[in-house]
């Protein structure tokens, strides 16, 4: 059976009591105290961890507007690129109409020229034949009607050609 003995009981009570009193005095300030310093470096750190995401939200805000600008300003110059190449495109184009009109222009000329050269040297082959003939016609005895009628003809078959 149980026995409850008194004196087991006050002994029980009185170790408790040195116990508590001495967990107290050496394990409740010291670990307060380190509880304590915890707290505020975790409420410290929560500060600066808060502190460096505004700063680098306000980083990444100040870069977006700079990439953004960066974007206008590469548009801008693309459309300045685009607008020049096309008036450049268009000079060429007018340069390469002028010169050919130049070159079509100059071998009309040529053209002209030698068809002037070519009608001459015609006229003086023509001429040169048209003596030879008459010479002919003179040789032999041919009236002069007839020699002047073949004349005329041979006059008239080149001015046509």
């Amino acid at each position: 059976m149980i026995e409850i003995n008194p004196y087991e009981i006050i002994l029980q009570i009185i170790n408790f009591g040195i116990l508590y009193y001495l967990l107290k005095k050496f394990l409740s300030e010291p670990l307060s105290n380190m509880l304590s310093k915890r707290a505020s470096m975790i409420k410290h750190n929560i500060e600066s961890a808060e502190l460096n995401k505004r700063k680098s939200d306000e980083l990444v805000a100040e870069k977006s507007e700079a990439l953004k600008s960066a974007q206008l300003e590469a548009q801008s110059i693309r459309k300045k690129a685009e607008v020049a190449a096309d008036k450049e495109l268009q000079q060429i184009i007018e340069n390469g109409k002028k010169s050919a009109d130049q070159m079509l222009d100059q071998a009309k000329k040529d053209i002209e020229i030698q068809t002037n050269t070519a009608r001459k040297e015609l006229l003086e082959n023509v001429s040169d034949i048209t003596v030879k003939v008459v010479e002919k016609y003179v040789t032999t005895n041919v009236s002069e009607d007839d020699k002047k009628q073949t004349i005329n003809q041979l006059i008239e078959q080149v001015s046509n050609k």
